[in-house]
């Protein structure tokens, strides 16, 4: 198993794909994943063209991002392509497309099944790069947990563009502005995720007691604000500040825990005060679930990030040697104030792994046993030897 990842920021296309083949000879890939910026368009079929006849691969994908990270570092808003190469003996890869034709036509487990053309007792691992604005990504995921119990989904929603059909997606020779691109993993590789969604949780843990849908109106038996109003009043002045920034609400996924901690909760905007008194939030909620308030900003986020992927690695038994950042439009310079901060801090803690990935317009990964889009959030795989 052998993987290689480089970037190149050259403004010509050709040049700039002479430089990755350059940086990644002595591999002979069964897989490439190649992300480029909007500056190389807008004949992407040209420079996808080009790719394929000067890297040899049984497999290539990707997509356009606005931004764009490589083996060392991160470019946002400016010209920049990057690949990854891997080396994969005995591992099945299986390319699919889905579009929305076929989130509304296919029907059950075994519709999706026949579709990806992969075992559900083969666990595989599924790349996907989909186009925000013409799929119904959350769907998707949801059907491929159901027919595929115990696998692993992971990638990020193509960002280059704001509109639909802006966008291109890359799955071999085909150039697409629609739906989503995705391969199947399965065999001897061992798939790893961390999926950091930038929060520190405020206050304490509190059950639901009334909810529809996506609006919670008590907890603990008391009016939704006014529990927020106490946890504020509560919450040292740099809390507050950060609270009056934006309060986000986190969903702990696996009641079953006896305390939460990162990676416990799954992160959701709070949206609106509803009826006076009820918190509208970007995601159904049920009585009974637990919930706590958190806040975000670039020092939590570093935090969680780092805690996380320390955890993630001490635990392995064997270092992992590839792997694929999906990272959001709104991390990076922006909020951390200096580039390079989710690729440096990878390189630091997973030491001769080879990364390469994209800003994304929302991050996918799991959190429990269960696959989200999230945003705000670093979505890492990490591939290793069985």
């Amino acid at each position: 198993m052998q993987f290689k990842a480089a970037i190149s920021t050259l403004t010509d296309a050709s040049a700039a794909i002479s430089q990755l083949r350059a940086a990644i000879e002595g591999i002979e890939p069964d897989l490439v994943l190649f992300f480029m910026s909007a500056h190389y368009g807008p004949r992407f079929d040209r420079v996808l063209t080009e790719v394929r006849e000067r890297i040899n691969t049984r497999n290539l994908m990707g997509c356009t991002a606005r931004g764009i990270i490589g083996a060392d570092r991160e470019v946002e808003d400016a010209p920049a392509m990057a690949i990854w190469a891997a080396r994969l003996p005995g591992v099945r890869l299986l390319p699919f497309v889905i579009d929305q034709n076929d989130v509304q036509n296919l029907e059950g487990t075994e519709g999706w099944r026949e579709h990806l053309a992969v075992s559900p007792d083969a666990k595989p691992c599924f790349i996907v790069l989909p186009d925000p604005f013409t799929i119904d990504i959350e769907h998707v995921l949801e059907q491929i947990d159901e027919a595929f119990p115990g696998s692993t989904a992971v990638g990020g929603l193509a960002s280059a563009a704001g509109a639909p059909g802006e966008n291109r997606l890359f799955l071999n020779d085909q150039v697409l502005r629609q739906g989503l691109v995705g391969i199947s993993l399965s065999g001897p590789i061992v798939i790893d995720t961390v999926v950091s969604q930038g929060c520190r949780p405020v206050g304490e843990p509190f059950v639901v007691t009334r909810a529809e849908r996506n609006v919670i109106y008590e907890l603990r038996g008391r009016p939704a604000l006014d529990v927020v109003r106490h946890v504020f009043a509560s919450a040292p002045a740099a809390d507050q500040a950060l609270m009056q920034n934006g309060l986000h609400l986190g969903r702990v996924v696996n009641e079953q825990l006896e305390k939460f901690g990162p990676g416990d909760f799954l992160i959701r905007n709070l949206l609106e005060v509803v009826d006076d008194s009820g918190l509208a939030v970007g995601a159904f909620i049920r009585p009974g679930q637990t919930i706590q308030f958190h806040v975000r900003d670039s020092k939590s986020a570093d935090q969680e990030m780092r805690q996380l992927l320390a955890e993630k690695i001490s635990s392995m038994p064997a270092p992992p040697t590839g792997g694929l950042l999906f990272t959001c439009n709104g991390r990076g310079a922006r909020m951390f104030g200096a580039p390079n901060h989710d690729i440096g801090l990878v390189n630091s803690v997973a030491k001769d792994c080879q990364i390469a990935g994209f800003f994304a317009a929302g991050e996918i990964g799991p959190v429990g046993n269960k696959t989200f889009v999230h945003g705000f959030t670093s979505s890492l795989v990490l591939f290793r030897r069985p």
